[in-house]
């Protein structure tokens, strides 16, 4: 959407105003429909948020839709074609760019000022970012850790103060976890492309070339970190499986005792909580490039359709501001997207979500492209390949490689 020089300047001052003290903007009335996806513990945070929106707009009124999140992509898809967007949808992360490229959001460069963007958290702010342009604001930005079973560290004779450091560590440790007659093994992993992007950052490999035209998951950095993936199951026998079809998962082997460490995001701190486990949470561990966590979340969007642009803009910054970013922290234990806020994360008092706030300093985000989906299914036979032993590393890499570039190429 152009905007006159005077119009853009007018709605940056406003922008700023918003930011610093609340007022409204170009639109004071009027109804925004949003359609979120949040979960039984996220949505009353939420609707208060609404509450609050609502009572310092007058004339204002937020119409909430809530969807089942694996249903809410197809629904927004089915919209666009049938004309009947909501204003604003809370879509995962790797669905921005999707909806950029098919034209269907409004870029909100010209609504978002520039020092309020400077607030929000660089590595989430970057999933709304698509073709240089910016399509949306982070309401939830998350990434992977070490969980553990400091139990059966201690019976291990390991402490239960200090996860493995490294992969090598993982590996040592692993063996002493692993009692396979007894059914009870070191680590529990997930096959998928997204679950296995700490294992290749923290070799140095990269999903897509700077140009996005290209995959590089068969680099010689990529291959060693697959299979580091697959060694852990079939060469040191410290994995249990968790991948196969049928299986035993690794949010239940760790809860259930058949796991000692699992990969998972801060959405498990609670309810693992709830389970009375005597689990601690470490850095990914390091390889040769570090240590790195791949990046997920949810960005709230508005709609290139919607009436009320500067109104919905305006949602969206009160959500991503220092006081409900604070209290969505504290509240529901997640990461705050605004860096104001992270002052209200500490150590002592917050040892699992701080250790995440740490993590997500060397995190680094999927690449903007619009194929997201599409790659992580063409590569997740070739890996399951790989790990059941029916391909070599380096033949399941170069396959899905070359499937891959035919996608990105149109072919």
């Amino acid at each position: 959407m152009k905007r006159t020089t005077a119009i853009a300047c007018t709605l940056l001052v406003a922008g700023l105003l918003l930011w610093g003290c609340g007022g409204g903007g170009g639109d004071t009335s009027g109804t925004i429909t949003i359609w979120q996806t949040y979960n039984d513990e996220e949505h009353p945070v939420f609707k208060e948020m609404v509450r609050q929106f609502e009572e310092s707009h007058p004339g204002v009124t937020i119409e909430v839709v809530r969807l089942p999140f694996a249903g809410a992509e197809p629904k927004i898809q089915t919209a666009l074609t049938t004309r009947t967007e909501p204003d604003i949808a809370r879509v995962d992360v790797s669905f921005l760019p999707k909806l950029a490229s098919k034209n269907a959001l409004l870029a909100l460069d010209e609504y978002i000022p520039a020092a309020y963007r400077a607030d929000i958290f660089p590595v989430a702010l970057q999933s709304c970012m698509y073709d240089g342009r910016l399509y949306g604001l982070p309401d939830q930005t998350n990434g992977l850790c070490l969980f553990y079973n400091r139990e059966m560290f201690r019976e291990a004779g390991l402490d239960p103060d200090t996860p493995p450091a490294t992969w090598d560590e993982l590996v040592s440790y692993g063996r002493r976890l692993t009692d396979r007659e007894e059914g009870i093994f070191g680590i529990g992993l997930t096959n998928s492309l997204w679950w296995s992007l700490p294992f290749f950052y923290t070799h140095g490999a990269d999903l897509l070339s700077d140009d996005l035209m290209h995959c590089t998951l068969n680099s010689p950095e990529a291959i060693a970190a697959f299979q580091l993936k697959v060694d852990m199951f079939e060469k040191y026998g410290i994995e249990g499986g968790a991948w196969r079809a049928g299986g035993i998962t690794g949010d239940v082997g760790f809860q259930n005792g058949r796991y000692a460490m699992i990969l998972n995001g801060p959405w498990a701190v609670e309810s693992l909580k709830r389970t009375g486990i005597d689990f601690g949470v470490g850095l990914i561990p390091a390889g040769p490039a570090g240590s790195h966590t791949n990046v997920g979340g949810n960005d709230l969007v508005v709609f290139r359709s919607s009436q009320h642009p500067e109104l919905a803009a305006e949602f969206l910054m009160f959500i991503a501001n220092e006081e409900n970013q604070r209290n969505w922290a504290l509240t529901l234990g997640q990461i705050p997207v605004n860096t104001k806020a992270m002052d209200a994360i500490t150590s002592e008092e917050h040892p699992y979500l701080s250790t995440f706030v740490e993590q997500m300093q060397t995190a680094i985000p999927r690449p903007p492209t619009p194929f997201y989906p599409e790659i992580e299914n063409l590569f997740i036979p070739e890996m399951q390949a790989a790990l059941d032993g029916s391909k070599s590393v380096e033949d399941a890499m170069n396959t899905a490689v070359r499937e891959v570039d035919k996608l990105l190429a149109g072919e």
